[in-house]
């Protein structure tokens, strides 16, 4: 998967898959979505909004989902958005243009410099269309000063089975990273108290809402394992930059 595709995809369907209403079509167009978006914002309220900042980079907002989250929690803080699609920018520029505490940045990540540094670093689902995830890291630990903190939510690999399965991957989604080694290149990048959580579960023998959120509330408060891992299907990642 190459950096432009995620661009080049999301330019593209912004206005036409998705009807310049990216928020509904991701999150609430279906009662499985919707229970996704209950168990992500649990997650960040739980583990992602434990701490006073003063200024946050989040990377990817997508359709400012998760930043509405971010204000409400801390509406004095200076934000730093940065999205490589200029459509998905667009959106979020309109939703919160009232705001003169956002700026907007349109950029590769591992393209971004920037002299600033940030007391929190926010994150979810994006980091999985990276590549170089090496880079990734080093790039998000460079970002957070000593003592700042950071939230990554990303997609759990389920290679193994969907090759068990016979169900193929497509390139699109081919850049997810498995716990451990994220975990393990947080460490190599002067961070610590790393901490890893499921976000949001899915029963993989048939859709079902209620075993979805039954699954969550039987794992939440507990760090991923293998038995929540095999449910899991996004984790999130808690740490602090020495």
């Amino acid at each position: 998967m190459q950096i432009e595709q995620v661009k080049n995809k999301y330019n593209r369907d912004i206005s036409g898959k998705y009807n310049n209403d990216y928020e509904r079509e991701r999150w609430f167009k279906n009662d499985i979505q919707k229970a996704g978006y209950d168990m992500t914002l649990s997650a960040i309220k739980k583990y992602a909004f434990t701490h006073a900042y003063a200024i946050c980079f989040e990377l990817g907002p997508g359709h400012g989902t998760w930043t509405k989250e971010l204000l409400e929690y801390n509406n004095k803080a200076n934000y730093d958005l940065l999205d490589i699609s200029s459509e998905m920018l667009r959106l979020v520029k309109d939703r919160f243009k009232d705001k003169e505490n956002i700026n907007y940045i349109e950029s590769d990540f591992l393209e971004f410099a920037s002299e600033k540094q940030y007391d929190f670093f926010f994150s979810s689902r994006a980091i999985e269309y990276i590549p170089k995830k090496e880079e990734v890291i080093k790039k998000i630990s460079d970002l957070i000063k000593s003592g700042g903190k950071g939230f990554v939510i990303t997609k759990t690999p389920k290679y193994l089975r969907s090759k068990i399965l016979g169900r193929s991957i497509p390139d699109f989604h081919s850049g997810q990273i498995a716990p451990i080694k994220l975990k393990n290149l947080f460490l190599q990048n002067n961070c610590e108290n790393i901490k890893i959580y499921p976000v949001t579960m899915s029963w993989p023998f048939w859709r079902s809402v209620k075993m979805n959120m039954l699954l969550y509330k039987i794992f939440e408060n507990y760090q991923l394992n293998l038995i929540s891992q095999f449910f899991s299907e996004s984790y999130c990642v808690v740490f602090d930059k020495k």
